[in-house]
């Protein structure tokens, strides 16, 4: 029915013109514990900054992230965003391999011109590896997340994307996070680095 095919759209449509606090997801089986700051080209966003903190290593816990960027299009208003995760570890050491397997869950929100409250879930696939003295911790996977937004009057949206990333621990002690996400309007990008101390 038309109604039917109004409902599917309206479910199917991307978040635009509002930051995602959700992606890229930074998550893995081996995700650090401590705090992590990183430039970020966020979903519906121009260059931004993003603060996580997590109270303890993965793959069980909780993080808490804060972010501040300037939405994209012509006005260039400022959203502000945040939301808390936690993950838990859904199996380990896949079909006798070295890949881990975690869930995560979490809602937050984001303001600028606009607002969204988003609500994501997913699966995270992850592994370590060393050589050269550089520890790798390459990750992938899958969410889906549900927004609230304040465009067309309180919609609301479905949308189901892959999240990539990487985290590398350099000879220093040093570490390297880099986390992409792709697909469902939510298209991210974000580098930084972990700052020492912590899990």
């Amino acid at each position: 029915s038309g109604t039917a095919v109004i409902l599917f759209a309206l479910l199917a449509a991307p978040v635009s013109g509002q930051t995602a606090w959700d992606s890229p997801a930074l998550l893995s089986p081996t995700v650090p514990g401590g705090f992590s700051v990183f430039l970020i080209e966020p979903a519906g966003g121009d260059l931004g900054a993003l603060g996580m903190l997590r109270p303890s290593a993965g793959p069980v816990g909780r993080a808490y992230r804060v972010g501040i960027a300037e939405e994209s299009g012509p006005a260039g208003d400022v959203a502000v965003s945040g939301g808390v995760d936690v993950s838990g570890l859904l199996a380990r050491g896949v079909e006798g391999s070295e890949i881990d397997v975690i869930w995560w869950a979490g809602g937050g929100m984001s303001v600028g011109s606009d607002w969204v409250v988003s609500a994501p879930a997913g699966i995270i696939l992850g592994w370590s590896g060393s050589g050269d003295d550089v520890i790798f911790s390459p990750y992938g996977g899958v969410h889906v997340v549900l927004d609230l937004t304040g465009n067309d009057g309180d919609a609301v949206n479905f949308d189901g994307v892959a999240d990539l990333g990487v985290d590398l621990v350099l000879p220093s002690g040093w570490m390297i996070r880099a986390g992409a996400t792709l697909g469902g309007g939510r298209e991210s990008i974000a580098v930084g680095i972990k700052i020492p101390g912590g899990g």
